[in-house]
């Protein structure tokens, strides 16, 4: 018959090893553990972080999406504007004065949550080839800012005809220099819509609805009297 005995405690040198043994395997297990904790809250991070990202890059495609959907009416409103300024040369210089003229709506593009997780190192954590998307997504948007911004100047300017009754022709010259600016920023915002809308689909992003309603402005005709147009525009801040 087999008896079982009980191990001993090892003695002398033996039992100083045994207890460093013992030690040394109880912080391999903490460590091991605080790894764990510290990739789950990694993990945890990097979720949050993208998700923050994502959501802002969702609510600025809406945005562009609606600017998109008023592009005929900013093409056609050009087009009318530059037969009003070559009028000018075959009426010897007496214009229509139009009541109204209208701009394209200005959206800014948001970056606060991507700067603010770039600042908090939280970008470095979602894997490369998305944070290289994403970058690459809020550098056409920091263009679009840009170029939207001196668009509405030009539109300002173009406005100036609301007031006009003859152009002469160094005015006429400035009118179509002004106009041809206008006509290449929103060329160029078209083409960056479209990039921006193939990253879009390689990220697989949501599509939501726009959260500020677009103004109708550019789409109103250029007889309507200012003051019912100022009202039909439907512009949460009015217009200039």
């Amino acid at each position: 018959m087999f008896r079982l005995t009980k191990l001993a405690p090892p003695h002398g040198w033996s039992a100083v090893a045994w207890e460093l043994g013992i030690v040394t395997l109880g912080v391999l297990i903490a460590l091991g553990a605080q790894q764990v904790v510290d990739d789950v809250h990694q993990r945890g991070q990097a979720h949050d972080a993208e998700q923050a990202i994502r959501g802002e890059l969702e609510l600025n495609m809406a945005k562009l999406k609606a600017r998109a959907a008023k592009k005929p009416c900013v093409v056609k409103r050009l087009a009318e504007l530059q037969a009003l300024i070559d009028s000018a040369g075959a009426g010897g210089g007496a214009i229509k004065t139009p009541s109204w003229i209208g701009r394209p709506q200005f959206w800014t593009m948001q970056t606060a949550r991507w700067e603010a997780t770039a600042q908090a190192g939280r970008a470095a954590l979602v894997p490369p080839e998305r944070l290289a998307l994403y970058g690459s997504m809020y550098a056409f948007m920091r263009n679009v800012n840009a170029e939207t911004a001196a668009e509405q100047d030009h539109w300002a300017k173009l406005r100036n005809l609301e007031h006009m009754q003859h152009l002469s022709p160094q005015m006429a010259f400035e009118l179509n220099t002004t106009l041809q600016q206008a006509r290449y920023i929103d060329w160029r915002m078209a083409v960056w819509t479209a990039q921006l809308g193939s990253l879009f689909d390689r990220l697989r992003l949501r599509r939501v609805p726009n959260d500020i309603p677009p103004s109708r402005s550019v789409c109103i005709p250029m007889s309507t009297p200012r003051a019912e147009a100022v009202k039909e525009s439907n512009s949460p801040w009015g217009d200039p």
